[in-house]
């Protein structure tokens, strides 16, 4: 599943009162400890994050002690855990790195999981528990639960999705465009980790976003500091390449120029290609709806424009790439476009390209 379909499942379990646990894995970076935070700020819940990998299992289970007879034990619980009184009747409680700490912190984590409480300790009524953790094949610091112990979670895997950051993380966020159009052009390179195995650098939306800010500091990729801290961000490679790509950008064509007439189109087949993903990205739009009624008079004249710039892209394999990525949005609706345009040239080009455009199916 994707970062927002995570999202989602935590908070169904929040909005109907289902307290069983819920484990999210998956590859460092991608942001599942910030979406758990984002799921407290809108449902009005206080986030207590515990770094399991970096504590004892004191600190989760707590400290035995005698009575002031000597006669008994006593069970000193950790400040750390929620407490209603202090932190509210809605908590969640995040035991992150679950599957990077010891095995014995594991276990001192079982119970408060199992029972919702440890010694003489018991998590408030409001209290939902959610642990997070890198998946075996994550390259991450891997210490498998024990079977019990995974038995007690709903388990989800969480992908990472160029799509969903981008749209629910980099936009509202304001990620510096050099970051959002090099990943537009490149989505694989959002995430690297397994692609150099031998280095300890590698490119997650956790690092694009400190790029990010380095960025907005000074985006002069002349630097030669930038550009070391890049590199220290996302590795030599992919920095090598954000920079070739970002230089180069001043030979690309915007898609808002193109459709303004404001610039001739490319001559470079990757420069086209490029374009066309602009053009129809502006187009989005069309998969959320099923009828071209359901459109504005804004997004109708839009699609139009888009449609129409496909055409002026200077050859019919170019314009047929177009399309077809037109088509692959909303086939149903894109044609309806075509014949509400009523344009004899374009219904010329599709009735000799039908078989190129799959328009015939």
């Amino acid at each position: 599943m994707n970062l927002r379909e995570f999202k989602q499942c935590v908070a169904f379990n929040i909005e109907h009162g289902l307290r069983h646990a819920i484990l999210g894995l998956g590859a460092p970076g991608v942001g599942k400890s910030q979406v758990i935070r984002e799921i407290g700020d809108e449902l009005g819940y206080k986030v207590i994050d515990l770094r399991l990998a970096q504590m004892s299992e004191v600190e989760i289970g707590g400290l035995i002690y005698p009575n002031e007879e000597r006669t008994k034990t006593r069970w000193l619980s950790p400040e750390v855990l929620p407490d209603e009184e202090r932190d509210g009747k809605k908590t969640i409680l995040l035991l992150d790195e679950i599957t990077s700490c010891p095995k014995r912190v594991q276990v001192a984590a079982y119970q408060l999981i199992l029972d919702r409480r440890v010694g003489q300790y018991t998590l408030p009524e409001g209290t939902f528990v959610i642990g997070l953790g890198n998946r075996e094949d994550d390259d991450g610091v891997y210490i498998r639960l024990a079977g019990p112990l995974a038995d007690r979670f709903e388990i989800l895997e969480i992908d990472c999705d160029f799509k969903i950051w981008l749209n629910d993380f980099a936009i509202p966020q304001n990620i510096h465009p050099y970051v959002t159009n090099y990943l537009t052009f490149k989505p694989s390179a959002l995430h690297t980790q397994k692609e150099d195995p031998e280095s300890m650098v590698f490119a997650t939306p956790r690092s694009w976003e400190r790029v990010s800010n380095i960025l907005k500091q000074d985006d002069d990729l002349s630097n030669p500091i930038v550009m070391h801290k890049i590199a220290g961000n996302v590795g030599s490679a992919e920095a090598f390449q954000f920079a070739g790509y970002i230089n180069d950008e001043r030979s690309r064509i915007s898609a808002d120029d193109f459709l303004s007439g404001k610039a001739a189109p490319p001559e470079d087949p990757s420069l086209v290609a490029v374009l066309t993903s602009a053009l129809t990205e502006k187009v989005s739009f069309l998969k959320d709806v099923t009828r071209p009624d359901q459109l504005t008079m804004e997004q109708t004249k839009m699609a139009e424009e888009v449609v129409s710039a496909m055409f002026r892209l200077g050859k019919a394999e170019y314009t047929v790439v177009g399309l077809r990525d037109l088509l692959e949005l909303n086939r149903f609706v894109v044609k309806q476009i075509f014949l509400s345009m009523d344009d004899p040239g374009v219904m010329k080009f599709i009735e000799d390209n039908r078989y190129m455009l799959g328009y015939d199916k």
